[in-house]
């Protein structure tokens, strides 16, 4: 069909009781579009209702609405023309992972917020909030769409009269259930149920029917959303269940809700070795390396040896240097050292206190100067805790992965080899890499093996992005995993043994060798995208800011664009076996002779 002699409908989008949507071609201008087409057989309030959602969307724009471009009509069947909106529907957005996919997530939480504030100040109220009824467009910008139950509050009250409840019950507030008269703050409460579905994968009550979903929304309390998906933060959890209030005056309304918690997780990252449970060594932010200098150096008092990395909470850096835990205020340059009886052999952890695992085989949380907790393995502890909300798992040199909650033990799962790598929680699952060559996959709630996957002897940390695994082998292989179809979709080789983590940046896979080779992967194919020598590398990789900083054991720190070309370089730092640690003012660098260099612009 061909409307008004300019829009030919393509392909259907789909379909509902009122209307059919088609992808179509413009021919006059030569882009696609989508067209929202009337049923010929719709009765007349459901041509009413029609006419209303053109109303409604022809006076908003905005960047997070979908926008009107056309309307007309064809053989007596109203139509109007929109931008088409291709990347989805936004719960394709989760669950929940630390890392940039949780960052895209809180930050599309934020732009939905702004598109509704937007909405409401133009009298409209949608009715309808859905995962379907919120696209995504190809780069994840979220764009609100599908007003047909929209309503302008000054024309409200003719459509609440019959008492007969309009809406998707999944998502629906609970004065929408109990057909009362509406106000902005329903819209919120289904933006809280769709983040609630995002998030943990699971919508906040299910019923055998409708009637049982509609009563809990009125009178049962969902579960906190860290309680399904521990990978979310509880700060971000307690905003969803704030627009999840049951009387409307109690929701939340502020436009900065979810800027605010993602600020909050994005610090609570850095409190992480690897950038967060998913392992990625993907930091949030850095300076522009073009423009560092050297701000200065401070002391930390001994070797700050692989497998060591830094963390920042809280304005201060923690590492472990040889019998002790440091402690360096950014702010003051002072450096504190809590003396430990065995050397500290992992990279510290900061989630309510500072945890710490050391050659004696304990993992030790500190709070302050004060000795908390500490939990005592069968053999040395090489790799970082694992904490998510208020478990900690920890892998030790004995083959064990053990597990705590609130400090009590939860489970033990024994591995075929010793355990190096920290483990990685990804989909829901928990991943240990041994030495053995074996992947296990683990129910984190009660340790129970899922599945194990051959792979190769590991040492350093497994990451995640993209749905995806990366897996890096002490013997110089990568390999990209799917943990749900369980299959490889690549392997690539490099020549030398892989000591540090990878880094991911949504599009490509960083790995570098023994053989003195930063590589470029596709994280799509494997291939290789660029490869550059930069000397044999013992630290993991950290990517912030779209650059790659590498530091190694000639000598060299380097800030690596995407293209693959050094656009900073810094010498005489000696050698360097702890990742760089980019945070949003200056980039740390400690070199094995115990120096840790602060990299700023200026």
């Amino acid at each position: 069909m061909l409307l008004a002699g300019r829009y030919r409908l393509e392909a259907p989008l789909g379909s509902g009781g009122m209307a059919e949507v088609w992808q179509a071609l413009d021919e006059r201008l030569g882009r696609r579009v989508a067209v929202k087409l009337l049923h010929p057989r719709a009765l007349p309030p459901e041509r009413e209702r029609f006419l209303l959602e053109v109303r409604a969307l022809s006076r908003l724009f905005h960047p997070g609405i979908v926008q009107v471009l056309d309307l007309g009509e064809e053989e007596g069947r109203p139509y109007f023309v929109m931008e088409l909106v291709e990347g989805g529907t936004f719960d394709r957005l989760g669950p929940f992972e630390e890392g940039p996919e949780g960052d895209r997530i809180l930050l599309a939480a934020a732009q939905v917020m702004e598109a509704l504030a937007h909405l409401h100040a133009q009298g409209i109220l949608h009715r309808d909030l859905t995962p379907k009824n919120i696209l995504l467009t190809k780069e994840g910008y979220p764009k609100v769409m599908d007003f047909g139950l929209a309503y302008l509050l000054q024309e409200s009250r003719h459509l609440t009269r019959t008492g007969y409840t309009l809406g998707t019950p999944t998502y629906m507030a609970p004065e929408q259930a109990k057909g009362l008269p509406l106000t902005p703050k329903a819209d919120l409460y289904s933006l809280g149920a769709v983040l609630y579905r995002t998030l943990t994968g699971r919508p906040p009550f299910e019923g055998e029917n409708d009637q049982a979903v509609l009563y809990q929304h009125v009178y049962e309390e969902p579960k906190p959303p860290e309680a399904l998906n521990p990978a979310i933060p509880k700060g971000v959890g307690q905003a969803v269940l704030g627009l999840l209030a049951k009387h409307p005056e109690e929701r939340l309304a502020h436009p900065d809700l979810f800027h605010s918690a993602l600020r909050e997780f994005q610090a609570l990252r850095l409190a992480t070795p690897r950038a967060g449970a998913s392992r990625s060594g993907h930091y949030p932010l850095a300076p522009d390396p073009r423009r560092l200098a050297l701000k200065g150096k401070l002391d930390l008092g001994g070797e700050a040896a692989w497998p060591g990395e830094m963390v920042h909470a809280g304005g201060r850096v923690y590492l472990g240097v040889g019998r002790g835990l440091v402690e360096v205020d950014l702010l003051t340059g002072e450096v504190r050292r809590e003396a430990l009886p065995e050397e500290v052999t992992a990279p510290p952890v900061v989630r309510g206190g500072v945890y710490v695992g050391s050659w004696d085989g304990k993992v030790r949380r500190f709070r302050g100067r004060h000795l908390e907790w500490f939990m005592e393995t069968g053999a040395e502890v090489t790799a970082a805790p694992l904490a998510l909300g208020e478990r900690v798992y920890v892998a030790s040199r004995d083959g064990t992965l053990y597990a705590f909650h609130k400090d009590a033990p939860l489970f033990r799962f024994r591995a075929g080899g010793h355990l190096s790598a920290s483990p990685t929680f990804y989909r829901g699952l928990l991943f240990v890499g041994s030495e053995d060559g074996w992947l296990y996959a683990l129910d984190p709630e009660t340790g129970a093996l899922r599945y194990k996957v051959r792979t190769g002897p590991i040492h350093a940390p497994v990451a995640a992005g993209r749905g995806l695994l990366f897996i890096p082998t002490w013997e110089g292989e990568v390999y990209a995993f799917d943990p749900l179809s369980r299959e490889t979709l690549w392997n690539a080789a490099v020549e030398g043994e892989i000591w540090g983590g990878l880094a991911l940046d949504g599009e490509r896979v960083y790995v570098a060798a023994w053989d003195g080779v930063l590589r470029a992967l596709d994280a799509a194919t494997g291939e290789e995208v660029w490869s550059l020598e930069v000397g044999k590398v013992t630290a993991g990789l950290s990517y912030a800011s779209g650059h790659v900083f590498v530091a190694t054991e000639e000598d060299r720190f380097l800030a690596v664009d995407r293209r693959g070309q050094v656009v900073f370089e810094a010498t005489g730092l000696g050698a360097v076996q702890v990742p760089p640690l980019p945070l949003p003012g200056e980039v740390l660098v400690a070199s094995l002779s115990g120096k840790l260099y602060r990299f700023a612009v200026g």
